[in-house]
This record gives C-alpha cells, structure tokens and sequence, in this order.
C-alpha cells in the first residue's frame, strides 16, 4: 500500500527509521506539547523509541504516523491512531486522529491540507469506517480545524483529565466514511 502523499504544497510520508534527527528538536518545544496528551520530549533517546514505535505501529497495520514536509522542511505530524478494526464479534474499522505542526507553520493551512489528502487515505486506501478526533476544550485552534474538516460534535467530557494541574473538558467528534464520501468533490 503507497502511503506516500502529496497535495499542492506537502508532501506526507510515512515515520522511517532515523526520523529522530528530523523530529528533534521540534518534538521538545514545551508550545508544540502544551495542549497535547504528551509533554514535550527531554532527551532525543525519547524521540527515538517514539519514532520506533510509530514504524512499528504502521508496519503491523495499527495505525501511521506521517511526517509532514513543505519544501523539504519538516513541519509536523499526522497520524491516524488507536486503530481498532474488530472486537469479539463486532466489527469496528475506526481509528483517532493525532496531529501537531511547529508553530513556525501555523496559520498557513498545511493541516487541513495535510488532514484532507490524509483522510482520502483513512477512508479510500485504509478502509476505515468511522474516524474520531478529539481536543482539550481551550483548544480553539484544533476546534476549527476539526469543523473545517467536517467533523460531527459528539459531546463534551467534563473535566476528563488533567495536564500540569489543571483539569481539562474533553471535545469529541466523529466523521463515518460515507459522510466523507459526501463532501468531496462529484467528478
């Protein structure tokens, strides 16, 4: 399966094997971390094993991580995670949407870009029925986003976790594949 892509302006490939030296340092920005479910990386041994899991990850089918490249520059990530395709008797082919860009690359529209090319992909080449994303509730930034792309609101989760002391609400969305299919362009 070809999971290079490419749009007017990026190209999103794969996480490879050495993509520490891309990510790094990057990935240690406290502001990249700051509304995300992870803190920024101390040392570039945690980017490495990151990097090793997300290859791992894409080589067993349970998700990909792409970098996200303009000009050849590395400007952030994209991935579809938490891959469930069946549980006991149920079938479920979803997966989450996971993304962050350097703030150097904010506020050009490379992530709904990315997000776009990346979702044709999750639907059309990886046969997912239901994608979900989600986002801290002062996330404004990622809110637009998701309903740029055409996310359903599901809900919101009071309180639903807590990040440097603070406790944070939890918005959820979900997009299913033939509500995809409807917004995009009748050729």
């Amino acid at each position: 399966m070809n999971a290079i892509l490419r749009t007017n302006r990026l190209t999103l490939r794969p996480m490879e094997d050495g993509d520490d030296e891309l990510l790094w340092p990057g990935i240690a920005d406290p502001e990249v971390s700051r509304l995300m479910a992870w803190d920024a990386h101390t040392s570039k041994d945690q980017t490495t094993s990151f990097v090793k899991h997300e290859v791992e990850r894409w080589r067993t089918r349970r998700g990909i991580t792409w970098v996200i490249l303009w000009q050849g520059e590395f400007c952030g990530i994209f991935s579809f995670i938490g891959v469930m395709r069946t549980h006991r008797a149920l079938r479920y082919d979803r997966a989450e949407l996971a993304y962050w860009l350097l703030p150097a690359y904010r506020g050009r529209g490379f992530m709904t870009e990315a997000a776009e090319e990346a979702l044709r992909f999750g639907f059309n080449e990886f046969k997912l029925h239901k994608v979900v994303v989600s986002h801290f509730a002062v996330n404004q930034e990622s809110k637009k986003l998701i309903l740029r792309l055409g996310f359903r609101f599901v809900g919101t989760q009071l309180q639903e976790f807590q990040k440097n002391a603070v406790w944070h609400d939890h918005v959820l969305y979900e997009m299913l594949d033939y509500e995809f299919a409807a917004r995009q362009p009748k050729t």
